[in-house]
């Protein structure tokens, strides 16, 4: 993921610094967020992995590996999703504050559906 990760940013870069997005079209922005976005996520979830080994070291690491990756994804997705909004001339406090919420809701949703669940008849096994 390390190597993945470095080559995401130095094609992220090329694709900066190498493309000109008036003449490129619309392939020279799908190359600037897929690129910007396979990054950012990579990173994210190296370093959250990273953190979430070193705060839990107990854990299985392919359980913090995709904590990490979920949580690192979202993330991204509001970074992506704030550049795209800014872009667009739609960037605003309330537009980033529902992105958020949304976002918000969608991690709670994967804590709730994780979280293992008592039930009244479990504690007499």
């Amino acid at each position: 993921m390390l190597i993945a990760s470095c080559a995401a940013w130095i094609s992220w870069i090329v694709v900066l610094f190498a493309i000109d997005p008036t003449r490129s079209g619309v392939i020279g922005f799908v190359l600037f967020y897929t690129t910007l976005c396979l990054s950012l996520i990579g990173t994210l979830t190296i370093f959250g992995t990273g953190l979430r080994h070193w705060r839990h070291p107990d854990e299985l690491i392919s359980r913090q590996v995709i904590k990490a990756f979920r949580q690192a994804f979202l993330f991204t997705s509001l970074i992506l999703g704030s550049l795209f909004l800014s872009g667009n001339g739609f960037f605003r406090w309330w537009t980033v504050t529902l992105l958020i919420l949304l976002l918000a809701v969608v991690e709670l949703a994967f804590l709730t559906a994780t979280r293992p669940r008592i039930t009244p008849h479990s504690r007499d096994l």
